[in-house]
């Protein structure tokens, strides 16, 4: 089967054509035949070997995967062939930009008919991402404020629209040319982080309160300043805990004397969780964000555009045609 994989570590050069056996399903696994995959940042992360896991080379990335299950292994009985699934596969497993792949069925389900294999592959990773640092970490309820960092991005486009459905006050951070596009997933105040200090900007919007939680996508300076824009017994979630080398354990002490929470986030697989997000999808309630598609061959350029940090919601590399 045809894929695109690494050999080293590196730049996005070191993305090239690989020519794969088609895997065959063992004990629990479906093999899918993949019609789109989702670009992550995790994914150029791991090509530059910035993640400390023990990868082992060739390594197939892609970590979002949409398509149709063409075969499945012994005791497998939630599926069968030609179900249309999505997921996301292990961190450590061979990843999807590839023809076909195999998962363990256990964190599968059944991808949301109104969708396309391409708007479905931007789901996994960042919803899941999403869902449980709101609802799991942060514990977020209906009628409190969120302030959420990368509200343009894929786990940011995200989190806005859940705490939105979920009646939440929603503050983001965004670009000036990401406001509008930020204001119709449905946040109520949006912060231009270029121009102004969200510390500031959160004090003034919410009477000097501060929000309830903090959803932090960026890491580094602007998750220890998070604590200052919290509530006192408020919660930051951090997804993004490798940009804290940096940051003095001092930069930390509005968490201490706010009697804060901090969590960080290492998004567990979950079927449940999948779900959850479909049934919201399906009536509407959250729509995918997808800026831009391209074919497998143009994995590199998918990585280059990601490492920018300054996409709108997911980019999707389509490997099949629906």
């Amino acid at each position: 089967m045809k894929a695109i994989g690494i050999t080293k570590f590196g730049g996005p050069e070191t993305l090239q054509p690989m020519a794969m056996p088609k895997p065959q399903p063992k004990e629990g696994q479906l093999l899918v035949r993949v019609y789109a995959c989702g670009a992550n940042p995790v994914d150029y992360k791991i090509r530059e070997g910035l993640l400390p896991l023990p990868y082992s080379f060739p390594i197939i990335l892609g970590y979002d995967v949409s398509g149709v299950v063409e075969e499945v292994g012994p005791g497998v009985t939630d599926f069968v062939p030609g179900d249309a699934v999505y997921y996301s596969p292990e961190l450590l497993e061979p990843g999807a930009y590839a023809e076909y792949h195999v998962v363990n069925a256990s964190i599968v389900t059944f991808k949301p008919e109104e969708i396309s294999h391409v708007e479905a592959a931007s789901i996994p990773l960042a919803g899941m991402t999403a869902w449980q640092a709101l609802f799991e970490r942060a514990n977020l309820r209906g009628g409190e404020a969120v302030l959420i960092h990368g509200a343009a991005g894929g786990v940011g486009s995200l989190a806005v629209q859940l705490a939105s459905w979920a009646g939440c006050e929603v503050y983001a951070t965004a670009s000036a040319e990401n406001h509008d596009f930020v204001e119709d997933l449905g946040a109520d105040v949006i912060i231009n982080y270029k121009s102004h200090d969200f510390v500031e900007a959160v004090a003034d919007a919410t009477k000097g309160r501060g929000v309830d939680v903090v959803l932090d996508a960026i890491g580094g300076e602007v998750f220890a300043k998070s604590f200052l824009a919290v509530t006192p017994g408020g919660c930051v979630v951090t997804i993004a805990p490798e940009a804290m080398g940096q940051t003095p354990l001092s930069a930390l002490a509005p968490a201490y004397f706010k009697n804060a929470e901090a969590h960080f986030l290492f998004m567990q697989r979950r079927r449940d969780t999948l779900d959850q997000l479909a049934r919201l999808l399906e009536r509407g309630f959250i729509d995918p964000v997808v800026e831009t598609v391209l074919p497998l061959e143009r994995a590199a350029e998918a990585h280059q555009r990601l490492a920018t940090g300054h996409g709108r919601g997911k980019i999707v590399l389509q490997i099949a045609e629906e």
